[in-house]
Protein backbone atom coordinates (compact mmCIF):
# COMPACT_ATOMS: atom_id res chain seq x y z
CA UNK A 1 0.00 0.00 0.00
CA UNK A 2 1.14 3.18 -1.18
CA UNK A 3 2.93 5.31 1.86
CA UNK A 4 1.23 8.51 0.52
CA UNK A 5 -2.39 7.23 0.09
CA UNK A 6 -1.82 6.16 3.47
CA UNK A 7 -0.86 9.85 4.57
CA UNK A 8 -3.83 10.79 2.75
CA UNK A 9 -6.41 8.32 4.73
CA UNK A 10 -4.89 9.42 7.96
CA UNK A 11 -4.98 12.98 7.08
CA UNK A 12 -9.09 11.94 6.76
CA UNK A 13 -9.34 10.81 10.12
CA UNK A 14 -8.44 7.04 9.27
CA UNK A 15 -6.72 4.37 11.06
CA UNK A 16 -5.33 1.55 9.27
CA UNK A 17 -5.09 -1.71 11.74
CA UNK A 18 -1.94 -4.23 11.51
CA UNK A 19 -3.98 -6.87 9.63
CA UNK A 20 -5.22 -4.17 7.18
CA UNK A 21 -8.21 -3.22 8.38
CA UNK A 22 -9.46 0.54 7.96
CA UNK A 23 -11.47 2.37 10.46
CA UNK A 24 -12.93 5.75 10.44
CA UNK A 25 -14.60 7.50 13.26
CA UNK A 26 -18.38 5.99 14.53
CA UNK A 27 -19.61 8.92 13.60
CA UNK A 28 -18.77 7.86 9.74
CA UNK A 29 -20.49 4.55 9.41
CA UNK A 30 -22.57 4.59 6.40
CA UNK A 31 -23.47 1.35 4.09
CA UNK A 32 -25.38 3.30 1.53
CA UNK A 33 -23.88 6.14 -0.17
CA UNK A 34 -20.30 5.20 1.32
CA UNK A 35 -16.70 4.72 0.42
CA UNK A 36 -13.64 3.25 2.03
CA UNK A 37 -10.51 1.89 0.98
CA UNK A 38 -9.29 -1.79 0.68
CA UNK A 39 -6.13 -2.34 2.15
CA UNK A 40 -6.76 -5.95 2.45
CA UNK A 41 -6.56 -6.38 -1.66
CA UNK A 42 -3.58 -6.04 -3.96
CA UNK A 43 -2.86 -5.92 -7.69
CA UNK A 44 -0.42 -8.13 -9.83
CA UNK A 45 0.41 -6.56 -13.28
CA UNK A 46 0.61 -8.93 -15.76
CA UNK A 47 2.53 -8.35 -19.40
CA UNK A 48 4.50 -9.66 -22.17
CA UNK A 49 3.67 -10.66 -26.03
CA UNK A 50 2.51 -14.42 -24.67
CA UNK A 51 0.49 -13.26 -22.05
CA UNK A 52 -3.48 -14.02 -22.79
CA UNK A 53 -2.34 -17.05 -23.84
CA UNK A 54 -0.40 -17.80 -20.50
CA UNK A 55 -2.93 -16.37 -18.41
CA UNK A 56 -5.58 -18.52 -20.65
CA UNK A 57 -4.12 -22.03 -19.62
CA UNK A 58 -3.82 -20.47 -16.00
CA UNK A 59 -6.86 -19.57 -15.10
CA UNK A 60 -11.00 -20.64 -14.88
CA UNK A 61 -12.56 -18.14 -17.38
CA UNK A 62 -11.64 -17.09 -20.93
CA UNK A 63 -9.11 -14.83 -21.03
CA UNK A 64 -9.61 -14.46 -24.39
CA UNK A 65 -13.12 -12.61 -23.89
CA UNK A 66 -11.95 -10.25 -22.18
CA UNK A 67 -12.36 -6.94 -23.29
CA UNK A 68 -11.95 -2.94 -22.30
CA UNK A 69 -15.67 -3.19 -20.72
CA UNK A 70 -16.18 -6.53 -19.01
CA UNK A 71 -13.80 -8.58 -16.28
CA UNK A 72 -14.20 -12.12 -14.67
CA UNK A 73 -13.94 -13.44 -11.17
CA UNK A 74 -11.91 -16.34 -11.69
CA UNK A 75 -9.96 -19.03 -10.13
CA UNK A 76 -6.15 -20.17 -10.60
CA UNK A 77 -5.88 -23.51 -9.14
CA UNK A 78 -3.31 -26.64 -8.31
CA UNK A 79 -2.75 -29.70 -10.93
CA UNK A 80 -5.98 -31.63 -8.71
CA UNK A 81 -8.31 -28.40 -9.81
CA UNK A 82 -7.99 -27.18 -6.32
CA UNK A 83 -8.54 -22.99 -6.33
CA UNK A 84 -5.23 -21.74 -4.90
CA UNK A 85 -7.08 -18.28 -5.34
CA UNK A 86 -10.04 -16.31 -6.27
CA UNK A 87 -9.39 -13.37 -8.30
CA UNK A 88 -10.58 -10.36 -10.48
CA UNK A 89 -8.79 -10.11 -13.59
CA UNK A 90 -9.40 -7.39 -16.23
CA UNK A 91 -7.82 -6.37 -19.43
CA UNK A 92 -5.81 -2.54 -18.95
CA UNK A 93 -4.82 -2.04 -23.00
CA UNK A 94 -1.94 -4.68 -23.70
CA UNK A 95 -1.64 -5.61 -20.07
CA UNK A 96 -4.09 -7.87 -17.67
CA UNK A 97 -4.53 -7.04 -13.91
CA UNK A 98 -5.32 -9.30 -11.09
CA UNK A 99 -6.87 -8.01 -7.98
CA UNK A 100 -6.34 -10.83 -5.32
CA UNK A 101 -5.80 -10.82 -1.62
CA UNK A 102 -2.79 -9.77 -0.50
CA UNK A 103 -1.79 -12.31 2.21
CA UNK A 104 -1.82 -14.28 -1.49
CA UNK A 105 0.09 -11.89 -3.65
CA UNK A 106 3.36 -14.06 -2.75
CA UNK A 107 2.20 -17.54 -3.00
CA UNK A 108 0.40 -16.98 -6.39
CA UNK A 109 3.19 -15.27 -8.09
CA UNK A 110 5.39 -17.97 -6.96
CA UNK A 111 3.01 -20.23 -8.65
CA UNK A 112 2.25 -18.82 -11.42
CA UNK A 113 6.59 -18.38 -12.16
CA UNK A 114 6.84 -21.82 -12.22
CA UNK A 115 4.43 -22.37 -15.66
CA UNK A 116 6.25 -19.29 -17.34
CA UNK A 117 8.98 -20.81 -18.81
CA UNK A 118 10.56 -19.57 -21.85
CA UNK A 119 7.42 -17.60 -22.83
CA UNK A 120 7.34 -13.82 -23.20
CA UNK A 121 5.72 -13.35 -19.75
CA UNK A 122 6.35 -10.48 -17.29
CA UNK A 123 4.88 -10.63 -13.38
CA UNK A 124 4.92 -7.94 -11.23
CA UNK A 125 3.65 -6.41 -8.15
CA UNK A 126 2.11 -3.49 -8.61
CA UNK A 127 -0.47 -2.60 -5.36
CA UNK A 128 2.40 0.20 -4.67
CA UNK A 129 1.26 1.69 -8.19
CA UNK A 130 -2.67 2.04 -7.63
CA UNK A 131 -5.27 2.46 -5.21
CA UNK A 132 -8.31 0.04 -4.29
CA UNK A 133 -11.34 2.05 -3.52
CA UNK A 134 -14.95 0.25 -3.03
CA UNK A 135 -17.93 2.89 -3.25
CA UNK A 136 -22.19 2.05 -2.61
CA UNK A 137 -24.59 4.37 -3.83
CA UNK A 138 -28.00 5.39 -5.13
CA UNK A 139 -26.20 8.73 -6.37
CA UNK A 140 -27.50 9.51 -10.07
CA UNK A 141 -25.24 11.59 -10.94
CA UNK A 142 -22.94 8.83 -10.50
CA UNK A 143 -24.83 5.80 -11.62
CA UNK A 144 -25.55 7.44 -14.62
CA UNK A 145 -21.84 6.73 -15.81
CA UNK A 146 -21.30 3.32 -14.10
CA UNK A 147 -21.58 0.15 -15.65
CA UNK A 148 -24.37 -1.78 -15.21
CA UNK A 149 -24.04 -5.50 -15.39
CA UNK A 150 -22.20 -7.51 -12.82
CA UNK A 151 -18.16 -7.37 -13.24
CA UNK A 152 -19.00 -4.92 -16.20
CA UNK A 153 -15.67 -2.46 -16.36
CA UNK A 154 -15.34 1.46 -17.83
CA UNK A 155 -11.63 2.50 -18.16
CA UNK A 156 -10.59 6.28 -17.83
CA UNK A 157 -8.71 7.99 -15.42
CA UNK A 158 -9.68 5.26 -13.50
CA UNK A 159 -11.34 1.48 -13.85
CA UNK A 160 -14.82 0.82 -12.43
CA UNK A 161 -16.14 -2.45 -12.08
CA UNK A 162 -20.04 -3.09 -10.95
CA UNK A 163 -19.79 -5.96 -8.36
CA UNK A 164 -23.04 -8.26 -7.88
CA UNK A 165 -25.70 -7.22 -5.81
CA UNK A 166 -26.75 -3.57 -5.09
CA UNK A 167 -25.06 -0.52 -6.97
CA UNK A 168 -21.64 -1.30 -5.69
CA UNK A 169 -18.59 -0.71 -7.35
CA UNK A 170 -14.77 -1.47 -7.06
CA UNK A 171 -12.55 1.28 -8.33
CA UNK A 172 -8.81 1.14 -9.27
CA UNK A 173 -6.72 4.24 -9.55
CA UNK A 174 -3.56 5.10 -9.96
CA UNK A 175 -1.78 6.46 -6.51
CA UNK A 176 -1.59 10.41 -7.89
CA UNK A 177 -5.08 10.31 -8.83
CA UNK A 178 -6.54 8.70 -5.71
CA UNK A 179 -6.72 11.47 -3.27
CA UNK A 180 -8.41 14.00 -5.88
CA UNK A 181 -10.81 11.04 -6.97
CA UNK A 182 -11.65 10.12 -2.82
CA UNK A 183 -12.33 14.46 -2.35
CA UNK A 184 -14.66 14.79 -5.38
CA UNK A 185 -16.82 11.86 -4.51
CA UNK A 186 -16.99 12.96 -0.75
CA UNK A 187 -17.05 16.43 -1.14
CA UNK A 188 -19.09 16.72 -4.68
CA UNK A 189 -21.13 13.61 -4.55
CA UNK A 190 -21.54 13.10 -0.70
CA UNK A 191 -20.02 9.72 0.31
CA UNK A 192 -19.31 9.19 3.60
CA UNK A 193 -16.29 7.07 4.78
CA UNK A 194 -16.57 4.21 6.08
CA UNK A 195 -14.55 1.11 7.69
CA UNK A 196 -13.21 -1.47 5.18
CA UNK A 197 -14.86 -4.19 7.00
CA UNK A 198 -19.06 -3.38 5.69
CA UNK A 199 -17.04 -3.54 2.39
CA UNK A 200 -16.17 -7.38 3.36
CA UNK A 201 -19.69 -7.69 5.33
CA UNK A 202 -21.16 -6.72 1.79
CA UNK A 203 -18.68 -8.99 -0.40
CA UNK A 204 -19.92 -12.04 1.98
CA UNK A 205 -23.69 -11.22 1.79
CA UNK A 206 -23.72 -11.09 -1.77
CA UNK A 207 -21.52 -14.25 -2.10
CA UNK A 208 -17.83 -13.39 -3.33
CA UNK A 209 -15.86 -15.82 -2.14
CA UNK A 210 -12.06 -14.76 -1.12
CA UNK A 211 -9.71 -16.70 0.07
CA UNK A 212 -6.75 -17.08 2.74
CA UNK A 213 -3.88 -18.61 3.55
CA UNK A 214 -6.00 -21.46 5.41
CA UNK A 215 -8.67 -22.10 2.54
CA UNK A 216 -6.05 -21.88 -0.27
CA UNK A 217 -6.12 -25.23 -2.36
CA UNK A 218 -9.10 -26.64 -0.20
CA UNK A 219 -11.84 -26.14 -3.11
CA UNK A 220 -12.43 -26.42 -6.23
CA UNK A 221 -14.14 -23.61 -7.87
CA UNK A 222 -17.59 -25.18 -8.11
CA UNK A 223 -17.78 -25.37 -4.08
CA UNK A 224 -16.88 -21.61 -4.44
CA UNK A 225 -19.39 -20.66 -6.72
CA UNK A 226 -17.20 -19.18 -9.21
CA UNK A 227 -19.42 -21.21 -12.07
CA UNK A 228 -22.39 -19.26 -10.89
CA UNK A 229 -20.15 -15.78 -10.71
CA UNK A 230 -19.70 -16.57 -14.36
CA UNK A 231 -15.70 -17.12 -13.96
CA UNK A 232 -15.41 -20.65 -15.60
CA UNK A 233 -15.06 -21.64 -18.96
CA UNK A 234 -16.63 -24.97 -19.58
CA UNK A 235 -15.47 -24.22 -23.64
CA UNK A 236 -11.77 -23.14 -23.73
CA UNK A 237 -9.36 -25.13 -23.61
CA UNK A 238 -6.93 -26.95 -21.33
CA UNK A 239 -5.62 -24.89 -17.78
CA UNK A 240 -4.20 -26.37 -14.81
CA UNK A 241 -6.84 -28.26 -13.19
CA UNK A 242 -9.28 -28.38 -16.03
CA UNK A 243 -10.09 -32.03 -16.09
CA UNK A 244 -10.86 -32.56 -12.41
CA UNK A 245 -13.43 -28.88 -12.79
CA UNK A 246 -14.58 -29.83 -16.12
CA UNK A 247 -15.38 -33.59 -15.02
CA UNK A 248 -17.15 -32.26 -12.04
CA UNK A 249 -19.55 -30.23 -14.37
CA UNK A 250 -20.45 -32.32 -17.30
CA UNK A 251 -20.76 -35.59 -14.54
CA UNK A 252 -22.90 -33.74 -12.32
CA UNK A 253 -20.41 -34.72 -9.86
CA UNK A 254 -19.97 -31.44 -7.65
CA UNK A 255 -21.48 -32.39 -4.39
CA UNK A 256 -21.02 -29.17 -2.34
CA UNK A 257 -21.61 -25.11 -2.70
CA UNK A 258 -21.39 -21.96 -1.32
CA UNK A 259 -24.06 -20.51 1.16
CA UNK A 260 -24.67 -17.59 2.82
CA UNK A 261 -25.43 -18.31 7.11
CA UNK A 262 -26.31 -15.62 9.21
CA UNK A 263 -25.81 -16.40 13.29
CA UNK A 264 -26.14 -14.13 16.30
CA UNK A 265 -22.87 -11.63 16.94
CA UNK A 266 -22.21 -12.94 20.54
CA UNK A 267 -20.69 -16.09 18.65
CA UNK A 268 -17.06 -16.77 18.72
CA UNK A 269 -15.76 -17.83 15.03
CA UNK A 270 -12.77 -18.55 12.92
CA UNK A 271 -12.12 -20.43 10.20
CA UNK A 272 -11.45 -23.92 11.95
CA UNK A 273 -15.28 -23.54 13.10
CA UNK A 274 -17.23 -26.76 11.63
CA UNK A 275 -20.51 -27.17 10.52
CA UNK A 276 -22.74 -29.89 12.10
CA UNK A 277 -26.69 -30.65 12.55
CA UNK A 278 -28.11 -30.70 15.19
CA UNK A 279 -29.20 -34.31 14.92
CA UNK A 280 -25.00 -35.44 14.53
CA UNK A 281 -21.76 -34.03 15.73
CA UNK A 282 -20.01 -35.41 12.73
CA UNK A 283 -18.78 -31.92 10.78
CA UNK A 284 -20.87 -31.97 7.31
CA UNK A 285 -19.34 -28.05 6.35
CA UNK A 286 -16.47 -25.65 7.27
CA UNK A 287 -16.30 -21.95 6.96
CA UNK A 288 -14.90 -19.82 4.24
CA UNK A 289 -15.22 -16.58 5.64
CA UNK A 290 -17.15 -14.24 7.57
CA UNK A 291 -17.31 -10.58 8.95
CA UNK A 292 -19.75 -9.01 11.69
CA UNK A 293 -21.61 -6.06 11.73
CA UNK A 294 -23.58 -5.00 14.89
CA UNK A 295 -26.15 -6.85 15.12
CA UNK A 296 -25.05 -10.46 13.09
CA UNK A 297 -22.60 -12.84 11.79
CA UNK A 298 -22.43 -13.11 8.01
CA UNK A 299 -20.59 -16.10 7.18
CA UNK A 300 -19.96 -18.03 3.66
CA UNK A 301 -20.21 -21.61 4.10
CA UNK A 302 -19.34 -24.66 1.97
CA UNK A 303 -22.44 -27.30 2.26
CA UNK A 304 -23.40 -30.49 0.98
CA UNK A 305 -25.51 -30.20 -2.17
CA UNK A 306 -28.24 -32.49 -1.01
CA UNK A 307 -29.28 -34.94 2.33
CA UNK A 308 -29.03 -32.19 4.69
CA UNK A 309 -31.67 -30.63 6.30
CA UNK A 310 -30.28 -26.92 6.08
CA UNK A 311 -32.68 -25.44 8.77
CA UNK A 312 -30.99 -27.44 11.62
CA UNK A 313 -27.68 -26.25 11.38
CA UNK A 314 -24.77 -25.32 14.26
CA UNK A 315 -21.17 -24.81 15.03
CA UNK A 316 -19.04 -26.94 16.73
CA UNK A 317 -18.01 -23.87 18.71
CA UNK A 318 -18.72 -24.25 22.92
CA UNK A 319 -21.94 -22.84 22.58
CA UNK A 320 -22.78 -24.26 19.27
CA UNK A 321 -24.62 -21.70 18.18
CA UNK A 322 -27.60 -22.15 15.62
CA UNK A 323 -27.02 -20.78 11.88
CA UNK A 324 -29.55 -20.08 9.54
CA UNK A 325 -29.35 -20.11 5.62
CA UNK A 326 -30.14 -16.96 4.04
CA UNK A 327 -30.40 -15.65 -0.08
CA UNK A 328 -27.13 -14.27 -1.07
CA UNK A 329 -28.20 -10.26 -1.20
Amino acid sequence: MNIDWIDFLKSNNATISDNLEIQFPKKQQAATNSITALAHLAIIKITGKDAAQFLQGQLTCNVNDLTDSNSFFAAFCNAKGRAISTLLILKNADEFLVVLPVELVEKVSNKLKMYILHADVQLHDVSNEFCLIGINTDNEGLLASFPKDSFAMTNGSEITIKFPVNNRYLIISPVDHAPTLWTQLTTDHGLVACNSDSWLYQDISSGIPWLTQASSEQYIPQMLNIDKLGGISFKKGCYTGQEIIARTHFLGKAKRELFLAECNSNTILDEKTHIMTDESEQAIGHILAFQSNNQNHRILVVLPIADVNLKNLILNNSNQAKISIINFQ
